[in-house]
């Protein structure tokens, strides 16, 4: 059985611009910074986007949304 098919859907707002932050090459440090947030708390974002792909990794993750269009976008707003 293949990966859980995840769609935008089930990720929140700001794991969705956590995720979209990776994608462009940012540590958890550079993204905390930009969003205005703690390291920490990007932490648990990732976690949880890693826990709903059921991911090992965010290689992983991006590796199954490539060519997602919503994912280019940084918006932080």
């Amino acid at each position: 059985m293949g990966p859980p098919d995840v769609t935008l859907s089930v990720l929140t707002r700001h794991e969705q611009q956590v995720l979209a932050l990776i994608a462009a090459g940012m540590s958890n440090k550079e993204a905390a910074q930009l969003l205005s947030r703690s390291p920490r708390t990007i932490e648990h974002q990732v976690s949880a986007v890693l826990s709903k792909f059921s991911a090992a990794s965010r290689m992983e993750v991006l590796l199954r949304l490539r060519g997602e269009p919503w994912l280019l976008a940084t918006d932080s707003t």
